[in-house]
């Protein structure tokens, strides 16, 4: 009889440990006082210090590319997650997340970029999967615009996503936190 209750406690634990470890909700619930959606959950990724979302951009056809110019190679897991929730035809290669909050120390290293809680820059990726060039959103200093300039020549070219027939530029915005 002991032993019955003892299995029986130990199969209650074990099944509410693992109802535990797997919610039944998928998203969060976030309040809406307006008829805008939260751009903080659309076509973006959280990661550790900073996030990236894609932004929608009116591209003219001439600045698309067709897939057969492409030598389209398989994604990893990551890349396929990450280009799925940005909503995205170009694929970041799997450590560039991890690449850029690396530098965040190295971006806010003086006085005057330290005094910034965040910094938004927006990235210009063009039909190739190239950055082609970025811009600051807000009022910094020129040290941490050439800090930012450094730390972005040294990202990885964005991978197509297999399954596009014609590929176009792209505008992301990147938020690097302190």
């Amino acid at each position: 009889m002991r032993a019955k209750i003892i299995c029986r406690s130990l199969v209650f634990l074990l099944v509410f440990a693992i109802a535990d470890m797997f919610p039944l909700t998928v998203g969060e619930a976030n309040a809406q006082i307006s008829g805008e959606f939260p751009d903080s959950r659309i076509n973006s990724i959280q990661y550790n210090r900073l996030s990236i979302r894609h932004l929608d951009e009116d591209v003219t056809p001439s600045e698309k590319i067709e897939a057969e110019e492409f030598d389209i190679t398989p994604l990893t897991i990551v890349e396929e997650n990450v280009a799925r929730n940005l909503n995205s035809q170009w694929a970041w290669a799997e450590y560039t997340l991890d690449m850029i909050d690396s530098y965040s120390p190295f971006l806010f290293r003086t006085k005057k970029s330290a005094a910034l809680e965040e910094v938004k820059v927006l990235l210009q990726i063009n039909a190739k999967g190239r950055l082609s060039g970025f811009e600051v959103v807000g009022d910094v200093d020129n040290g941490l615009k050439e800090r930012l300039d450094h730390m972005l020549r040294k990202l990885p070219d964005c991978k197509p996503v297999p399954g596009y027939q014609i590929y176009s530029p792209e505008v992301f915005e990147l938020t690097i936190r302190k």
